[in-house]
């Protein structure tokens, strides 16, 4: 009876319209296959939701989200965390209310975009969107990190960009800070760290020729592997717009020294370095 209630509530919203009285919508709401990492075995499944509006004659919007779901996972601190970064906040993160969170959003899409249109209508057609994305990218040694994205457009020379990084201890049951992986976040330290990783990974990419900013600073949208340490900077946070994310990696064999015991022998590398 509980998995048929379910089934239910996650059918009727591939059903669901918009605004049926004034345009014509169309909505799917896709649930994920089940898929498992090939070292921990997280088990991991996934919701997604595409939607199309026509809000005036000239004017269509997009919307379109994806949340990863993790059937396994029980601590309520984890959780928040993991989907406080799509500004999802649940008493219980189950895939039927995961999916009503993101029916919600997209009718607070729609509802922000005709209110744009109360004092502006567009002289010509038009197509602005919103899409946001979470994507598993290792879980490896109890450590699990998550790419969640985001762009758009809503009018205006270009639309955005947004890429951030999280990474989960799923031992001890907390989000990872930078503090847990190095021993000072000394910019004087890190800046020419960071430059000189920053040319070396500008091969053939141009991003060195459209730097903005003398000193790379360094920040807390980071993620690791075994071998190298990652630092995300976003458009216009120290190139130029047209240069797209950047992102600096750092062998975690160079800057050894800076990085805290604990880290050094959860990943083991007092043996390899």
């Amino acid at each position: 009876m509980k998995n048929f209630l379910t089934l239910s509530i996650l059918l009727s919203l591939t059903v669901m319209s918009c605004d049926k009285g004034k345009s014509t919508t169309e909505t799917s709401t896709e649930m994920g296959e089940q898929m498992t990492t090939k070292t921990d075995k997280l088990p991991v499944d996934s919701i997604k939701v595409e939607d199309s509006l026509k809000v005036d004659k000239n004017l269509t919007v997009n919307f379109e989200s994806k949340l990863l779901v993790f059937p396994t996972l029980k601590n309520k601190s984890i959780l928040d965390s993991i989907y406080g970064s799509n500004q999802i906040h649940l008493d219980e993160y189950s895939k039927a209310n995961l999916a009503e969170s993101l029916k919600k959003k997209q009718s607070e899409f729609y509802d922000q975009q005709k209110e744009a249109l109360t004092n502006w209508k567009p002289e010509f057609a038009q197509n602005w969107y919103s899409n946001s994305n979470m994507k598993m990218i290792s879980n490896d040694n109890d450590f699990l990190t998550i790419q969640y994205t985001q762009d758009g457009y809503t009018g205006g020379a270009h639309g955005y960009y947004n890429e951030f990084y999280k990474v989960f201890d799923l031992k001890n049951n907390k989000t990872v800070q930078l503090s847990e992986i190095i021993t000072n976040k000394d910019s004087a330290l890190w800046q020419p760290i960071l430059m000189d990783n920053f040319i070396k990974n500008d091969t053939g990419k141009g991003q060195a020729e459209m730097l903005l900013v003398k000193e790379i600073p360094i920040n807390d949208n980071f993620y690791f592997d075994k071998e190298n340490l990652y630092f995300l900077y976003n458009q216009y946070e120290i190139t130029a717009y047209a240069a797209g994310p950047v992102l600096i990696k750092i062998p975690l064999s160079d800057i050894k020294p800076l990085l805290t015991d604990d880290f050094l022998k959860r990943q083991n590398f007092l043996i390899f370095f």
